[in-house]
């Protein structure tokens, strides 16, 4: 838990001040949206100079009338200590419902009654203090499941900068819109984030083992609920346990990951979403567009192999359609629904399983026991067909663990630009020829000369109307992932495609302006050189070659000339260092080993003491992202 500073920085005067406020407007009354709003207004007039205060975040206590609650930062020379505002009646003083209040002093608001002012700690690593707020004062502050809603997902890889700008960001578009597309509390379970437990063991010397960006689950959610407190947001968001992995070569590896998959669910117990990542028991050799696919006796063996005779009964007969979309009739053939259930049998089987898991998980949880389930097919090696996400949807549905949503492999990649052209060119970027090498895309590139005359967002928007189409036939939303880095034009035939029922994904573009910004700083200066030092770290990685193929691309980038930019996020970042714009966000789980001064931290620990001038920046560059991403999804 995070302490109160024996020496308050704050003036006992500005907090009378802000006391008098909130008395004026609501003495003995619940706060409303109305009433914060003008409380906010009269605050702002206030100037004050020791405290920052968050109106939105101010509660009464639910049995002391005239006791409230109201979010704060005591303003020190460098950054805002945070801090929770108890402000109760000397007369008959209520206890703070928090544990480790320190008295601010007795003050008399426009000479009126006497008060009593406590500050509580409440960082966001205070989580019991946070659960206990939204738990005893305010539930609407909770996450809730997103269901039909659209939403962009956005990612938080530091979450104490990126979710205040998030939830700004969201009230924007609400406010603009009328349209709540909140989703905001997400990174991947068992790859960007981990346990407390792994990350207290994490020495920093693999920057691709789980955890790299040493957020914990728990502390993910929490500074979630912290920065939706903070910032007031009462319309509904989303807490995405992202990609749950389950990886391994042999039964023994899947067996122990699935475990790890299980821990991270227990420490996701709050989340309200949950993506899961089977599509390493994909069996990719099923499917005819694999360089060496098996032939119908193999895949007839195996697919005894994995289904006894009641459930081959089972699938032969539920499987056998029509299945209709409204726009498309499609009916599955015997051979091909044999090669479905062979692809992606043991995928579904485990997906049942975890389902079954988070469900039991989730009925022991006091906040919300409902949840969103979306089991992963982006990460696939495949594009997915309209075919394939009907079996997949209709598999689960038929067996009781529908799938509220499910992502596609679109094709994309993470935070890079669609191609626009078949050809690469210095203007449109790398082209389609080039994008697809070593894929197993093999129908994208002659389907998209042959029936959309070479033009590939023509072929992606009538690809992605097919699989929205298929997603709404099964109440289910078109969730799209590695969202980050696409360019307008491509956004809007997704926002067109799905008619704005779409889940967006993002998570390294909001990293990567924060990144932008310390590149930006003065040569020579603290943070431009901390900035200089990861990327430094992240060469010397490739170096070693532990970011396996993909680290002989530091060296040509490195050649190239693009040296530490990440280039013109506007762009799609296309003329970057796009070995650095993929890596260098690991870096912050490895430790500034490099550090001129010696201290070798966590360079995590250390962008956690940016000044706020810098933090500003960046969150103002996080919310004209987010927003902008909302203007062109709607098409």
């Amino acid at each position: 838990m995070s302490t109160v500073p024996t020496e308050l920085p704050l003036k006992a005067s500005e907090a009378a001040a802000l006391c008098q406020v909130i008395l004026e407007q609501i003495d003995g009354r619940e706060p409303t949206g109305e009433s914060r709003a003008l409380i906010a207004t009269r605050i702002a007039e206030l100037n004050l100079n020791t405290i920052r205060a968050y109106p939105g975040s101010l509660e009464m206590d639910p049995t002391h009338p005239s006791t409230y609650y109201l979010a704060i930062d005591a303003l020190t020379e460098t950054r805002g200590v945070p801090l929770l505002m108890h402000v109760t009646p000397a007369s008959s003083p209520a206890a703070p419902l928090f544990s480790n209040a320190v008295s601010v002093g007795r003050v008399r608001p426009g000479g009126e009654r006497e008060m009593l002012v406590n500050a509580i700690p409440f960082a966001s690593t205070d989580h019991e203090q946070i659960r206990r707020f939204v738990l005893e004062l305010d539930r609407s502050l909770l996450p809730r499941p997103q269901g039909a809603q659209p939403a962009i997902a956005v990612g938080n890889r530091h979450p104490e900068i990126s979710l205040p700008a998030a939830f700004q960001a969201f009230q924007k578009i609400l406010d603009a819109t009328g349209i709540n597309l909140a989703s905001t509390v997400q990174l991947s379970a068992t790859r960007e984030m981990t346990t407390e437990e792994a990350l207290a063991n994490r020495d920093g010397e693999n920057p691709v083992s789980a955890g790299h960006t040493r957020v914990s689950i728990r502390h993910l959610y929490h500074a979630g609920l912290w920065a939706a407190i903070r910032c007031g947001f009462r319309h509904g968001y989303n807490a995405e346990a992202d990609h749950i992995i389950i990886t391994g070569d042999n039964d023994s590896q899947i067996a122990q990951s699935v475990e790890m998959g299980k821990e991270a669910i227990r420490h996701a117990s709050g989340y309200t979403k949950f993506t899961t990542d089977t599509s390493r028991l994909f069996e990719l050799q099923a499917d005819t567009r694999h360089p060496d696919p098996w032939p119908d006796s193999v895949v007839r063996e195996r697919y005894e192999q994995i289904f006894d005779a009641g459930e081959r009964s089972w699938i032969e007969q539920e499987f056998a359609g029509p299945f209709d979309t409204g726009e498309t009739s499609y009916v599955l053939r015997r051979d091909e629904i044999v090669r479905l259930a062979v692809k992606f049998g043991r995928s579904l089987k485990l997906n049942e399983e975890l389902y079954d898991y988070i469900q039991q998980v989730k009925e022991q949880e006091p906040a919300r026991r409902t949840f969103d389930f979306e089991p992963s097919l982006d990460e696939a090696d495949t594009l997915t067909t309209p075919q394939e996400l009907i079996f997949y949807m209709h598999w689960l549905k038929a067996r009781g663990r529908a799938a509220q949503l499910v992502p596609p492999n679109l094709g994309f990649k993470k935070r890079q630009a669609y191609p626009v052209a078949i050809k690469t060119g210095p203007k449109s970027g790398a082209g389609l020829e080039d994008y697809v090498q070593h894929k197993m895309w093999p129908e994208l590139l002659p389907r998209v000369i042959g029936e959309y005359g070479g033009k590939p967002l023509e072929e992606l928007a009538a690809r992605v109307s097919l699989l929205a189409a298929v997603a709404r036939r099964f109440n289910g939303t078109l969730s799209v992932h590695s969202g980050s880095g696409k360019q307008a034009e491509v956004l809007e035939h997704i926002g067109r495609s799905t008619a704005g029922r779409v889940n967006y994904k993002i998570s390294g573009e909001l990293q990567l302006q924060l990144f932008d910004v310390l590149s930006e700083q003065p040569a020579g200066s603290q943070w431009r050189q901390l900035y200089e030092r990861m990327a430094d770290r992240c060469n010397r990685f490739a170096e070693q070659g532990a970011f396996g193929a993909e680290s002989e691309l530091a060296a040509k980038y490195i050649d190239m000339g693009r040296g530490y930019y990440l280039g013109n996020a506007a762009a799609g970042r296309v003329d970057g260092n796009l070995f650095l714009v993929f890596w260098a966000g690991n870096m912050v789980g490895t430790r500034d080993t490099a550090a001129p001064d010696g201290d070798h931290r966590f360079f995590k620990e250390k962008i956690d003491e940016l000044p706020e001038e810098l933090v500003q920046e960046v969150q103002r560059r996080n919310i004209e992202y987010i927003v902008w991403l909302a203007r062109h999804l709607k098409g």
